[in-house]
């Protein structure tokens, strides 16, 4: 165990997000995989001073097992068994937690524990929690809390929704749910490393430089895909610095162990890629649900129709089962980032999000004419008006006017 009394160091408590959705193609599956996934293990295993947290969607463990990668989980697992690797709980198929029914929470995270602890055993058995893209709220903080998570990581905008204003050596507590820790991420760190500011060691202390003459901590949270798949190479620094051991590397849940600096907060509702104007005007969520977006609007009134039409549908009724699987894969989150054109569009995204809504809706077999009726108009609706978008320009003028009012942050634009 660390000993903080040997002088003064900064701990670097890096977290990974790595993640694939459920309409993923095999074959970008398998170039993510041999590209990072297996890259990571390998650079963990051959530096066993190095440690990260990480978060592995569950669908993402499924894909790796259904495609032939059982050596990708069973190395994430023996690292975890050495202590390199702190796993975290998340939400199965990466829902906008804070946006859906609190009954859909619970189901999406016990989903992801249990297919997780199929996968990697009693290791798997984690302590803390990544809401997916970070979407804060303080319903979803109790929630976490009372299914027995310890411990919440979110973007420091969270805090006071602003940049720059949480410490770097002090522990916090969520007010209000007692011995439950929040960690904040620190936003332009985490930036640089997403946009490969620092191929190596070398780059990455030179940046840290007025943290290396302190005891203090330097969490970052990204994609896990940034090294190795995004930016190729990028695995480089990691190599490097866990050879070196500067900054020393640490895990989440060994942060109390190293400063003991603690302060109670009520963390703000955010994401890791909400801007402080966007906070300002109260839109907690903005690639997600924006108001007066017309695609997002009917996106979450057939979302809200599929979760409300199948849980008043019985469980013994014929199509139960497949409605059940389509809803759960159809809460992802990503039809509704590419929906934003904030600034991301992707229209085969939209609708392939949609049509699992609308085909989970359509699967129960005893369903009234006119909710499959209402089902598809929706999806029509929502097929035409992304087409037209599209087609009229509309997509793309919205895109630019979010890079123009953004221009001075767009450096820091997380993947999602």
């Amino acid at each position: 165990m660390f000993g903080i009394s040997e002088g003064l160091h900064v701990y670097w408590a890096n977290f990974l997000h790595i993640y694939q959705p459920p309409t993923q193609t095999r074959e970008i599956v398998c170039k993510v995989t041999e590209e990072c996934y297996r890259n990571l293990v390998s650079v963990l295993e051959s530096r066993p001073q190095g440690k990260i947290t990480l978060n592995i969607s569950a669908v993402l463990t499924e894909h790796l097992s259904r495609y032939g990668y059982m050596d990708v989980i069973e190395g994430l697992g023996r690292l975890a068994e050495r202590g390199q690797i702190e796993f975290t709980g998340s939400a199965m198929y990466h829902p906008i937690l804070p946006l859906i029914p609190e009954s859909e929470v619970v189901r999406q995270i016990e989903l992801n524990t249990k297919i997780n602890k199929h996968y990697f055993g009693e290791v798997y058995s984690p302590n803390g929690f990544f809401p997916p893209e970070m979407c804060y709220s303080s319903d979803v903080a109790r929630i976490v809390a009372r299914l027995g998570f310890s411990w919440v990581i979110v973007d420091e905008l969270s805090f006071r929704g602003k940049i720059g204003a949480a410490r770097d050596d002090t522990i916090y507590q969520i007010e209000g749910l007692e011995h439950f820790r929040v960690f904040f991420k620190e936003r332009p760190y985490s930036a640089g490393l997403t946009y490969g500011q620092y191929p190596d060691a070398q780059s990455f202390l030179k940046v840290l430089r007025n943290k290396l003459d302190r005891h203090c901590y330097l969490l970052t949270g990204t994609d896990g895909e940034i090294y190795g798949h995004h930016r190729p190479g990028q695995e480089k620094l990691l190599e490097e610095v866990f050879a070196q051991g500067e900054p020393r590397t640490c895990t989440i849940s060994e942060l109390p162990q190293l400063f003991k600096g603690m302060e109670k907060v009520t963390p703000l509702a955010s994401s890791w890629s909400t801007w402080e104007d966007e906070m300002a005007k109260g839109i907690p969520y903005p690639q997600w649900s924006y108001p007066g977006h017309e695609i997002h609007q009917l996106q979450w009134r057939l979302t809200n129709l599929a979760i409300e039409v199948i849980n008043q549908t019985s469980e013994s009724s014929d199509g139960y089962q497949e409605a059940r699987q389509l809803l759960d894969e159809g809460l992802h989150s990503c039809q509704y980032w590419w929906a934003s054109c904030r600034p991301w569009w992707d229209t085969g995204m939209i609708e392939a999000g949609a049509k699992k809504l609308c085909d989970a809706i359509q699967s129960i077999s005893d369903l009234s004419r006119e909710e499959i009726s209402k089902a598809g108009s929706l999806f029509a609706s929502l097929v035409e008006m992304t087409r037209r978008w599209q087609e009229m320009g509309k997509a793309k003028v919205l895109k630019q006017r979010y890079l123009d009012e953004h221009k001075e942050v767009t450096s820091e634009l997380t993947f999602g």
